[in-house]
């Protein structure tokens, strides 16, 4: 079994890889969770559709994200394909501070939501290679902390 750390900035999660490709990988990460120092990644839900339809009401988001405004519907529509398409996943970012009562695998804890991580296996020549995109929505979680030399995650 290999481990391989996965690092964004100062933010490093471990994952177990067992062999084969990314792809399959990613397939296998249904369901998953993965926890780090401050923040807990747990598969986008439907619970977390009018949280994030909320977050997705802002133009600074929109635009630097790159996405269209969506109706709460479509919201719902788009968390499905999501879950159901082999090339991509999407992660709730959930800020551990912010968890109450514990964290329970399964539970969507929408009460410690501050963000998302989408993975795009988008390089058809290379299975190995994928696109992650980070969005922070909530400023008030200590996972955005300016100015204060401390480790994000």
């Amino acid at each position: 079994m290999e481990s391989k750390a996965a690092k964004r900035g100062e933010c490093d999660l471990q994952q177990s890889m067992i062999g084969g490709g990314l792809q399959s990988k990613i397939e296998e990460m249904r369901g998953v969770s993965l926890e780090g120092e401050k923040v807990i990644l747990v598969p986008y839900m439907e619970a977390h559709v009018p949280k994030y339809h909320h977050w997705m009401q802002d133009p600074f988001l929109l635009q630097a994200t790159g996405s269209e405004l969506l109706s709460l519907q479509d919201e719902y529509q788009m968390q499905l394909s999501w879950t159901q398409d082999p090339l991509k996943r999407t992660f709730i970012v959930l800020d551990k501070e912010l968890i109450q009562a514990g964290f329970v695998h399964g539970d969507p804890h929408v009460e410690a939501m501050v963000g998302d991580v989408n993975i795009f296996m988008n390089d058809v020549d290379d299975p190995q290679v994928a696109e992650i995109e980070i969005m922070i929505a909530e400023p008030k979680s200590i996972v955005v902390e300016k100015d204060s030399g401390r480790k994000l995650c």
